[in-house]
């Protein structure tokens, strides 16, 4: 009995360790769908990476101005938007607007909302 015991006891583990894992896995095509939605006319999304924690993401945007830059940290930090319980700006650099479209680039960190639909164990219909 020992033997079917352990393995009983394997294959728990290795059950809770899926479901861990599963649970900080991001539904990015969902995810991209509401960013999308909330990004404003004159920004476009140019990197999104999983931050050290996987809590959250790391944005770059390039934008037509500062304007635009912070009203991009303001939808992303919307609560209605279901993304993010916070979003921070951590750098806007404005470069020579002579012939450029979007001379400035915004990084923002933002970390997901505890309930936001983006994260596969809490998936109930993201972003619809």
């Amino acid at each position: 009995m020992p033997a079917v015991q352990k393995q009983v006891t394997d294959i728990s583990n290795n059950l809770k360790l899926a479901v861990q894992v599963l649970s900080q896995e991001i539904l990015f095509s969902k995810l991209l769908k509401q960013l999308a939605s909330v990004t404003p006319r004159n920004a476009t999304l140019t990197n999104l990476s999983i931050s050290d924690t996987q809590k959250g993401v790391d944005i770059t945007a390039q934008t037509a101005n500062y304007d635009a830059a912070t009203q991009l940290q303001i939808n992303l930090a919307d609560p209605k938007n279901q993304i993010f319980a916070k979003a921070d700006i951590i750098t806007i650099n404005c470069g020579s607007t002579v012939g450029i479209r979007y001379p400035c680039t915004v990084n923002i960190r933002a970390l997901f909302a505890a309930n936001n639909p983006f994260l596969f164990i809490n998936d109930k219909k993201a972003g619809s």
